[in-house]
């Protein structure tokens, strides 16, 4: 459970009086000493709560607070406020923030206690946006339960929901970047549009186990059977929100699994839409969906190469595929590429079940260093890995991440490859010259700008992205660590 708590606090008097009403929670505080580092601290933290203190109407973090209330990712995020003074403007000014809290001076240690109880009560800021009648959390609870019921029935997705999650992302910015769909096309609709993306094959729950699991091509009437789950699918959806209004990922999800097999020519199914009767979330799929299909291995088929899959997406621009959308994917060709990479199926047996805590207690692992220049991520990493046991050091750049190395030996490295003073390249260079036993693994934000098959090149296994998804990095992890045994015992 997310506990992490962001502050800006100036005053150590203040601060020494907060401190201990989080620890008392168990909480973990994540204290930003530059405005600047706000924002990226964000990136990173789903905070249950921000305190913070203002001084004056000149305060950075009145103009942050705005912005925060502005912006769909941050608009809920519980905010304390410590006015440093009494003064009426600032006062004024603070109130019409529409904050949880604000406290003035002077403070007492009874309404400290009171006010931060009160917000760190409600267990994530979840529960917050439900007092708020917000619907995100039934969202997020709906989408991980019905995906995860597909996925049960249809063991061979692997990564498939997370690869064209991202792949219809991106596609939908670049979409939007060439003007395209720019009304539809929100910030807030994109990532309602990724959010859907793992409900698409939903309606496979109701398709007989014969026909779903079938290893070989089906028959005319099997298709035919399998064909029903694109109506399968919008009906569940629908059926499964229907007490839910005006909700704009619920028109999202029932759209991407009613029409992701539909063609711009008309030809698909379930219903022969054509062209852009075909809603966009749909277009979108049915690319990502294809290309995705085409490039991964099943029991039934070897997986193409990218260069073969493009020339299927090329020769399929207005019939099967919107032609717009295939001008992005030629122009996205590298981040779809690295998408492929980072998620890829992992090559091991019965991976499902590998997690962190596994790696732990089988004592697989047990040393870690986090080498990351922004102090936030570094701290957060740290913090959870070392929740479950792990002894986990940190660098803030590859220069001292290596001379940590040079005094210790690490079952783990997880390095960012952009630094200061010697990038993760460098350092990954470096590590093979001391001939260390560690597994590095990069860590990169969600840009897909790092060449997976260029990490491999510098010894490097693998790519996570921030923030961390612990069970994929205990998958890539376990993937290493088999392939270096086997070479150890060839």
């Amino acid at each position: 459970m997310n506990n992490n708590v962001v502050t800006h606090i100036t005053t150590p008097e203040l601060h020494s009086r907060i401190v201990p009403v989080l620890q008392d929670k168990n909480l973990i505080e994540l204290r930003i000493d530059k405005y600047e580092e706000f924002f990226h601290a964000l990136i990173h933290v789903d905070p249950k709560l921000f305190i913070v203190e203002i001084d004056d109407l000149h305060n950075p973090y009145v103009k942050i607070i705005r912005i925060m209330k502005k912006s769909v990712l941050t608009k809920d995020v519980p905010i304390v406020a410590f006015l440093s003074n009494s003064d009426e403007e600032l006062i004024e000014a603070v109130a019409e923030l529409d904050i949880q809290g604000i406290i003035y001076p002077p403070y007492t240690e009874n309404v400290i206690k009171l006010i931060l109880g009160n917000m760190i009560k409600l267990k994530s800021f979840q529960e917050l946006r439900q007092l708020d009648q917000d619907m995100q959390t039934v969202q997020s609870v709906m989408i991980s339960s019905l995906a995860s019921l597909a996925e049960y029935r249809d063991p061979e997705t692997g990564e498939h929901i997370k690869r064209t999650q991202n792949y219809v992302k991106a596609l939908a910015l670049a979409l939007r970047k060439r003007g395209l769909y720019v009304d539809e096309l929100t910030d807030e609709n994109i990532e309602a549009i990724y959010m859907s993306v793992p409900l698409h094959d939903i309606g496979k729950v109701g398709i007989r186990d014969d026909i779903l699991l079938k290893p070989g091509r089906l028959t005319k009437e099997e298709f035919e059977i399998m064909k029903t789950h694109a109506a399968l699918g919008h009906e569940t959806v629908i059926n499964v929100g229907s007490k839910l209004k005006n909700n704009a990922f619920l028109e999202f999800a029932a759209d991407v699994a009613f029409t992701h097999h539909e063609k711009y020519d008309g030809s698909g199914y379930p219903r022969g839409l054509k062209g852009t009767d075909i809603p966009l979330v749909g277009r979108l799929m049915a690319v990502a969906d294809v290309y995705d299909a085409l490039t991964s291995k099943r029991v039934y088929k070897d997986a193409m190469s990218h260069e073969e899959a493009m020339e299927i997406l090329k020769s399929g621009i207005g019939q099967h595929f919107d032609p717009d959308i295939v001008d992005c994917v030629i122009e996205l060709e590298a981040t779809f590429r690295n998408i492929a990479m980072t998620y890829k199926d992992a090559d091991i047996s019965d991976n499902t079940f590998i997690h962190m805590a596994d790696l732990f207690s089988d004592k697989l692992l047990r040393t870690i260093l986090v080498v990351e220049d922004s102090r936030i991520v570094r701290e957060i990493t740290k913090n959870q890995l070392a929740s479950i046991g792990f002894e986990v050091d940190t660098a803030k750049n590859g220069l001292e991440g290596f001379e940590a190395l040079v005094r210790k030996d690490y079952d783990l490295v997880l390095l960012d490859i952009e630094m200061p003073k010697m990038n993760g390249y460098e350092m990954a260079t470096k590590i093979l010259e001391l001939k260390r036993h560690a597994i590095l693994i990069a860590m990169t934000a969600a840009d897909f700008n790092t060449n997976v098959g260029t990490l491999k090149e510098f010894g490097i296994s693998g790519l996570v992205l921030k923030p961390i998804d612990f069970n994929r990095l205990a998958i890539l992890y376990t993937e290493a660590l088999r392939i270096r045994n086997g070479r150890i015992n060839a």
